[in-house]
């Protein structure tokens, strides 16, 4: 009866990291599988304990790392000399992600920076005349960059061009 009980014990609280899993966005899921880690080892050394398989000082070491992890986010946040440390090591962690795609050529995916559009290049890009009126400058824009958009098979590049070229003709309307 007691396995019985454990075993649905164990199966309620893997359904219910698994949806917490599926609602948690993509970058706090590493975050996620580490604290549903830490309590579900905790669970069952508490479990080990009860049933005589542990001694009770590894199941208190056990029950206090979730604990652990959630203080030092605590302090994290209220101590005011821990977060440049803190910040400064995402900062050295960022630089060496940028250095690592830099020497495998990742870096290559961003188009390299173009100079300013011109607003006779930005008439070219978008259609419209010299005397194009604001309705015909957004009309043109909205035409092409649903054409152009990245989420409908279009690059980044292009959109970005497309949307500078909109924003330099529609200065001069603000002006």
């Amino acid at each position: 009866m007691g396995r019985l009980i454990l075993l649905v014990a164990v199966g309620i609280f893997a359904w219910l990291a698994l949806q917490k899993f599926k609602a948690t966005p993509p970058p706090q899921r590493r975050k996620l599988i580490l604290q549903w880690t830490l309590i579900a080892l905790a669970l069952a050394a508490v479990v080990l304990a009860i049933s005589g398989r542990l001694h009770w000082v590894g199941a208190a070491i056990a029950v206090v790392l979730p604990l652990a992890n959630r203080a030092w986010r605590l302090f994290g946040r209220h101590l005011p000399w821990i977060a440049p440390l803190i910040a400064k090591r995402a900062q050295a962690k960022q630089q060496k992600q940028q250095t690592e795609q830099q020497e495998r050529g990742e870096q290559g995916r961003q188009p390299p920076r173009q100079p300013p559009l011109t607003v006779e290049e930005a008439r070219q890009i978008l259609s419209v005349s010299a005397n194009a009126s604001r309705e015909d400058i957004i009309g043109a824009h909205r035409r092409l960059i649903q054409k152009f958009h990245p989420d409908r098979g279009g690059n980044d590049y292009l959109a970005s061009r497309i949307n500078a070229a909109k924003e330099l003709l529609l200065k001069q309307f603000s002006d």
